[in-house]
């Protein structure tokens, strides 16, 4: 497809040489109209729709900077030229200020000059065309989909779950919805049911789900185009509302309002149940939106007239499954790292024990948040989840201390990892690689070695190393180097510590060899990499 031109210049020799300086259709352009001043061009761009406009500057009634400014502001999809007699400053400032992709100077005009240039123009239009198709394919994604992919995004970006690079691609998912996006101010919302633990008592798990499903359904009619609802945990939905050219702060409160009133009223009169509201502040990207979740998370917790002990002593505030203790857990679960999960179960007990009087609340609250944790990890595996709901109807007797609950959440989340190391390994390797895999994953903080492995599965060391080779491509050593430094970049993201304290939790000996390593793996050192993604 030939790209559209339009010359712009109340000179008529002018606009002749531009016709006749190239060949524009071999340079898959068509020069298809011509005018002699601004209103004229208007005229022809609603006409005609060009991709190009080669704008003069010095032109009577509106000159090309006031064009170029209309032109910006009206047909953003249009680039332009400018091409002028003078080497103006005030010309050259003007016109790229509203987007000119160049300038040219009519006596230094040359063909090649000219090529160049629309070479760059062609080259930036393709690179907006395959966008706008990126952007088409992604949308029609999105609606195939319906709700449930922007509520699936939207989850992951309120808790902060997924590496730097999966949070930027949910990022880049909200752009072309009709909310979430970067020019939109938006709030966000908790809407909590108060009475959803008794529900939660007299319902079975299909008739919550399905609960749950039908108050999502009604929230996102009220809302609209305006924004998306998630269910959260615990009877907690996230509403991210979001407004576009919304100047006044206290129009949009208005608004806020009027929705949380109509919200309120429909859960009384279709689900007999009210709701408690907390909310921020207006607020631009959503790559803040996990740390103003957190907020309004304490923010609910005192509404309800809970506050952890830590809290009420003027501590630190502390709660039961913090969001990086959940990025830990989800780390541990990816790696099938037994230890790690061990030390993050028996931090939770210790919080929940931490005031006693709490200690029957606080231990069911951090038990629901890790089984919808636990279920979660077992369904993006592809596995039954099914079986974490029969676990914890065949224990009913509720934990008396943080011994008990830390062996109840370790039974559970023990038997997951060897389900999620069965998954990882049996499907792609033969029984003694997948056995050697998976004690590098249960042993790699120790001194892990092929002969020992060899002698734990009865092989001889010779024998596996040759199976491992062939089925892995890496040797036994390599694939363990490989391993431990995978665990310490997740450790970098995921946990506040130091790198003298990363590479020793890995199973390295030396400092300097981990540096070197790591850098050969990753491509940059540890310190480097921690100051991008780590905590």
């Amino acid at each position: 497809m030939l790209l559209k031109v339009i010359a712009v210049d109340d000179e008529l020799l002018v606009r002749n040489h531009l016709r006749s300086i190239i060949d524009w259709e071999r340079c898959g352009f068509t020069l298809c109209a011509e005018a002699g001043d601004g209103l004229e061009a208007l005229q022809l761009v609603r006409e005609i729709n060009p991709h190009l406009m080669i704008v003069d500057m010095n032109m009577p009634g509106m000159d090309g900077i006031e064009l170029i400014r209309h032109l910006s502001e009206r047909y953003p999809q249009i680039r332009i030229i400018a091409l002028s007699s003078y080497d103006s400053y005030d010309y050259v400032r003007g016109s790229l200020h509203f987007g000119a992709m160049d300038y040219l100077l009519k006596h230094r005009l040359s063909a090649d000059t000219l090529i160049h240039v629309l070479e760059k123009v062609k080259a930036k239009l393709q690179v907006e065309h395959k966008q706008q198709n990126d952007r088409q394919r992604e949308r029609l994604k999105w609606e195939a989909a319906g709700p449930a992919v922007s509520q699936s995004y939207l989850k992951e970006l309120l808790i902060g779950a997924g590496t730097p690079s999966e949070q930027n691609k949910y990022h880049e998912y909200f752009k072309d919805l009709p909310y979430g996006r970067d020019d939109q101010v938006h709030v966000l919302l908790l809407m909590k049911l108060v009475n959803f633990d008794v529900l939660h008592m007299r319902m079975n798990e299909q008739e919550l789900t399905l609960f749950i499903r039908s108050v999502t359904d009604m929230s996102l009619q009220i809302i609209a185009e305006a924004g998306c609802v998630v269910y959260l945990e615990r009877g907690s939905f996230g509403l991210l509302l979001s407004r576009e050219n919304e100047r006044s702060e206290n129009g949009l409160l208005q608004w806020i309002e009027a929705k949380k009133a109509r919200l309120g009223k429909s859960l009384e009169l279709y689900f007999n149940s009210a709701a408690l509201f907390v909310q921020t502040g207006m607020f631009r990207s959503l790559a803040s939106v996990s740390a103003q979740y957190a907020s309004l998370q304490l923010k609910l917790d005192e509404l309800q007239g809970y506050t952890p002990k830590a809290l009420r002593s003027g501590e630190t505030p502390v709660s039961y499954v913090s969001i990086s203790q959940e990025k830990e857990l989800l780390a541990a679960a990816e790696a099938c790292d037994t230890e790690e999960m061990s030390r993050i179960m028996r931090t939770i007990a210790k919080t929940c024990a931490a005031d006693e009087a709490a200690f029957p609340r606080g231990s069911a609250r951090a038990s629901a948040e890790l089984i919808q944790l636990a279920v979660k990890i077992a369904q993006k595996a592809g596995l039954d989840s099914e079986w974490i709901f029969q676990e914890m109807k065949a224990s009913p007797i509720a934990p008396k201390n943080a011994m008990e609950l830390e062996r109840d959440l370790q039974l559970l989340f023990g038997k997951l990892l060897a389900e999620l190391r069965l998954v990882q390994t049996s499907v792609r390797y033969s029984r003694y690689v997948a056995q050697a895999i998976q004690r590098i994953q249960q042993d790699y903080r120790h001194g892990v070695t092929l002969e020992e492995t060899a002698d734990q599965l009865n092989i001889t060391p010779s024998y596996l190393s040759r199976l491992f080779k062939e089925e892995t491509e890496t040797t036994f050593t390599e694939y363990l180097t490989s391993y431990r430094i995978e665990r310490s970049t997740q450790l970098i993201r995921t946990r506040a510590c130091s790198i003298k304290e990363i590479y020793q939790m890995v199973g390295f000996n030396s400092y300097s060899y981990f540096i070197k390593v790591f850098k050969e793996h990753i491509g940059e050192t540890p310190h480097v990499y921690a100051s991008k993604y780590g905590k």
